[in-house]
């Protein structure tokens, strides 16, 4: 079993095996102590809905607290309780996502080998992936589900997983200071834009807006704009047949020799040598 940090789960291909989601009520019970004599099958996400605090007690004498917001993950073979403090609500006070994970050669990944406190989430944001998960899951669950029933459950898995590696302590105070500047410079990537038009977006100075970008991503906001442009620019070179200077230009170059140096730095060899030894390789 191989190990990756949350925030890496977006640079690895990962596939989903066996999802199921329990929601949960917590009105009458207080504790929960299945997996304390068994170790857990599978890995599991748990989410707090309502205002509760749970609290996981591992056989290794390990405890985690979960509030209102907070996603915690819990991995297969961990064998702990649950004790529930607070009054639950009428509905739905928790949701479970039991799931394995594998990358793309089939070995099964892990987040944590321990119960481990992901993120946390105060704005709904979690509660409505959850939500979608759940919902995609249980209409799947029906034997007359097409399969378009069955990928959107795991595209809400995804979009769930997306969520948490974006809001893990690890990126969340550099990114969330200027998630909708940054998120804009994404959408925005082969158009020129000043930096400063995505700092006044976060009411923070474009200094500022490049420390916090530079903390998230390790690069520039400039740096990053240019990797996006020239992995786009690979994919043109190799599935179509348009001419350097007018990849260039879609992807947001005014000058075709700048973007031809960018390329060489970043592949090891020109755009149209790039592209001639795909040609020979195919």
């Amino acid at each position: 079993m191989r190990k990756i940090q949350p925030v890496e789960m977006g640079c690895e291909d990962l596939f989903f095996a066996c999802p199921e989601v329990f929601p949960e009520s917590w009105m009458t019970r207080k504790s929960f102590s299945l997996y304390w004599d068994q170790p857990r099958p599978v890995c599991a996400l748990f989410f707090v809905k309502s205002d509760l605090r749970v609290c996981f007690f591992s056989l290794e004498g390990d405890t985690i607290t979960a509030r209102r917001g907070d996603v915690v993950f819990i991995p297969e073979g961990s064998r702990y309780r649950v004790r529930i403090e607070g009054e639950g609500s009428h509905g739905i006070d928790s949701y479970t996502v039991n799931f394995r994970l594998f990358d793309a050669q089939g070995e099964t990944v892990t987040l944590s080998d321990k119960i481990t406190f992901l993120a946390s989430s105060v704005d709904g944001l979690f509660d409505l992936h959850f939500q979608k998960v759940s919902e995609a899951a249980h209409r799947a669950k029906d034997k007359s589900a097409s399969l378009g029933n069955r990928l959107t459950v795991r595209a809400a898995l995804y979009s769930l997983l997306d969520a948490v590696a974006s809001a893990t302590p690890e990126t969340h105070h550099a990114y969330y200071a200027i998630r909708e500047g940054a998120d804009l410079l994404q959408q925005e990537w082969n158009q020129n834009h000043k930096i400063e038009r995505y700092a006044a977006l976060c009411g923070v100075s474009a200094t500022y807006f490049y420390r916090c970008f530079r903390e998230w991503t390790g690069k520039s906001p400039v740096e990053y704009r240019n990797a996006l442009r020239l992995s786009h620019a690979e994919s043109m070179l190799r599935h179509t047949d348009m001419q350097v200077s007018e990849i260039a230009e879609v992807i947001g170059f005014e000058d075709p020799f700048y973007f031809c140096r960018l390329f060489v730095r970043r592949f090891g060899a020109s755009p149209q040598k790039y592209r001639s030894s795909l040609r020979k390789k195919a």
